[in-house]
């Protein structure tokens, strides 16, 4: 599979997984509530992937763009792809690859 492909299906069930854990909106935005801060048990979660919501909403956004068909270098295609599987597993509880 193409990786623009396969990071387009994976951003959009890392919109999903957002979405289940309330910090994404139906309509795909940030919900405001969770603008400025991570729930104590999402930073856990995400504790060593990301830093900050902002971390977050870049990723949101290359995933958007790959699906959009925006120009993405496939540096930046391969590095999301990598950071989307982990921040997914880690949503769904699930043990990093070792």
């Amino acid at each position: 599979m193409e990786t623009r492909e396969s990071l387009g299906l994976l951003s959009a069930h890392l919109e999903q997984l957002l979405q289940r854990h309330g910090v994404l909106g139906s309509q795909g935005q940030i919900e405001p509530a969770k603008a400025d801060e991570l729930s104590a048990e999402l930073r856990h979660r995400l504790y060593g992937l990301l830093e900050n919501m902002a971390e977050l909403k870049g990723l949101i956004e290359v995933g958007r763009d790959a699906r959009r068909g925006k120009a993405l270098s496939p540096a930046v295609m391969n590095a999301a792809q990598v950071m989307m599987e982990e921040v997914c597993r880690a949503l769904e509880g699930q043990k990093a690859k070792q």
